[in-house]
């Protein structure tokens, strides 16, 4: 009797746990007579390597009804979708419950978890500054266990720019990051995020050594970008002259011309890439000449 009554006092707990679950979930926004879930389930399309890869018609016609705060609880929750701790619970609880419970119950899904998760961040991306309302639950999905996850969190704090100041450190981490999409996207946030540009160069100077040639691309383009302000990435740059990438070199020796005289170090190397006919670059590598030091540039003249 005992036995039967644990069991009914087990199952009560399991279903009060689920509908505590249920009733944690925020109160969904409703547009044109359907819920914000049913607009994100509607999105279709790969997810792909760019912000808008998505095919559908949906996420113009969501975005018409222009949402704004009032979305926001929900898309935060559904950017944890399937990672947070009580998702978790009830993922490990959904297969210990008894059949006919589990044929009237959502199961979990992995899969559409992150796509969902995905969709969530692309909404944000179009939100533009209401996406700050969500600030800390991106700096989180930067540590997503998927990777475009990770990269559009990553894509929504660059779109935010001074606003995502806090998400420095994060970014900083998501450099590292394995995917070089992931990179990509978080360099160029930490670019627009940190107030003070200066502490981003460190990153980018180590970014130069990626074995991605686009994350190279980018880093060299970000310091050329800042100008003399990029004078501490002066030995990376000229490393970056024997970049096999031309874009990698090009980006570099512009860089190093934007800083100036603080780059006179360059100017050996500068020489040899003038005297290595490297294609395309001829004007670029006597701009950065002349930028750095006029003699060095009148020097590579009289050596011809």
């Amino acid at each position: 009797m005992k036995r039967y009554r644990y069991m009914a006092l087990a199952f009560l707990t399991v279903v009060l746990a689920i509908g505590l679950f249920f009733s944690l979930l925020p109160k969904e926004p409703v547009y044109e007579g359907r819920p914000i879930s049913a607009w994100i389930g509607q999105l279709t399309g790969g997810v792909g390597s760019s912000a808008g890869a998505v095919s559908s018609h949906t996420l113009p016609k969501l975005l018409e009804q222009k949402p704004g705060k009032e979305i926001v609880p929900y898309l935060r929750q559904t950017l944890h979708r399937g990672t947070s701790l009580k998702d978790q619970a009830y993922a490990k609880i959904y297969f210990k419950l008894p059949a006919f419970l589990q044929r009237k119950l959502p199961m979990p899904n992995p899969a559409r978890d992150a796509e969902l998760r995905y969709r969530a961040g692309l909404i944000f991306y179009y939100m533009g500054p209401e996406a700050k309302e969500a600030l800390r639950d991106l700096v989180e999905s930067l540590k997503d266990p998927d990777a475009e996850v990770r990269r559009i969190s990553a894509t929504v704090l660059g779109s935010l720019g001074a606003d995502a100041k806090s998400a420095a450190p994060g970014l900083t981490t998501a450099s590292r990051d394995p995917s070089p999409d992931v990179r990509r996207a978080a360099l160029k946030a930490l670019a627009g995020a940190e107030s003070d540009p200066v502490a981003t160069v460190p990153v980018l100077a180590q970014l130069l050594k990626d074995p991605e040639e686009g994350v190279r691309t980018d880093a060299a383009q970000i310091l050329r970008d800042l100008g003399p302000k990029a004078k501490t990435a002066v030995p990376e740059l000229i490393a970056a002259l024997a970049d096999p990438n031309e874009d990698v070199f090009r980006f570099a020796a512009l860089a190093l011309g934007r800083i100036g005289p603080d780059a006179k170090e360059a100017v050996p190397a500068l020489l040899q890439a003038l005297r290595d006919n490297r294609p395309y670059s001829e004007t670029t590598i006597r701009w950065a000449l002349g930028q750095i030091d006029p003699q060095g540039r009148t020097k590579a003249t009289a050596e011809e």
